[in-house]
């Protein structure tokens, strides 16, 4: 199976470099790798245009949600068979690309989600705002769906990519071009029972205290990704069945 990992950038131009040279000293953990430039006018769009990976220029930016759509039709028109997302500031290791994608090529999971929290997995200089609102958004991912995951805002996952051509809703409506792509798939993801899904240990970096970790507003950025989550389990949308001919 052909995996692809798409990372977005946003004006990243200290921590895009940190990702490029762990790519290579990493090695080839997956297929291919796409760049998607979000508008950066900070130095950001030169360096993506000069990493000698494909890449999407953006001129402006619409958000991740549009960045991950844009990169899916990509994928999906180049019949590649998994999908994955690596964060563009540095947050995530390349070197554990693996841990997503072996349980997908081995026919354990079509779904996969890392986890800071489980064994195995780390996060060093977690904010204490993350550390407390982590574990409220898992209960309520728990009451909404009844399933308990451990750490259900963390983006590094990777997944079938036939997920998406079974979604029978439009995953490429505005409303999702923020915050509230990822968490709207993955919500859906857990309401259909078809879909193996597995949790594996990943390493989620901060920053030192006192330094910028995220681009997400308070408030109202956390509100994006909250939104999803309540959307998905009320409007009655999810995948159609498996063809199993």
């Amino acid at each position: 199976m052909k995996s692809v990992f798409f990372i977005p950038i946003y004006n990243q131009v200290n921590e895009l470099p940190v990702v490029l040279n762990e790519l290579k000293e990493s090695g080839p953990c997956c297929d291919e790798i796409l760049l998607v430039n979000n508008g950066s006018n900070d130095g950001s769009e030169d360096l993506v245009r000069k990493a000698g990976y494909p890449y999407l220029d953006f001129q402006k930016s619409n958000g991740v949600g549009y960045g991950f759509i844009k990169s899916i039709e990509w994928a999906l028109e180049r019949d590649f068979d998994i999908f994955g997302g690596l964060a563009g500031n540095a947050k995530m290791l390349p070197s554990e690309m693996p841990r997503l994608l072996d349980p997908i090529l081995n026919d354990q999971a079509e779904y996969v989600t890392g986890s800071r929290f489980l064994d195995g997995g780390s996060s060093p200089n977690l904010p204490k705002f993350r550390k407390k609102s982590i574990p409220m958004i898992n209960k309520l991912v728990k009451i909404l769906y009844g399933v308990g995951i451990s750490d259900a805002t963390c983006g590094y996952r990777a997944y079938k990519i036939d997920i998406i051509r079974r979604a029978n809703f439009d995953w490429t409506a505005p409303w999702l071009y923020s915050y509230g792509f990822e968490y709207y798939i993955y919500a859906k993801v857990l309401l259909d029972n078809s879909i193996r899904i597995k949790e594996v240990p990943v390493t989620m970096r901060y920053p030192k205290k006192g330094l910028p970790y995220s681009k997400i507003k308070p408030f109202s950025g956390w509100w994006k990704l909250l939104k999803p989550w309540l959307i998905a389990s009320f409007d009655g949308k999810g995948f159609h069945p498996l063809d199993r001919t």
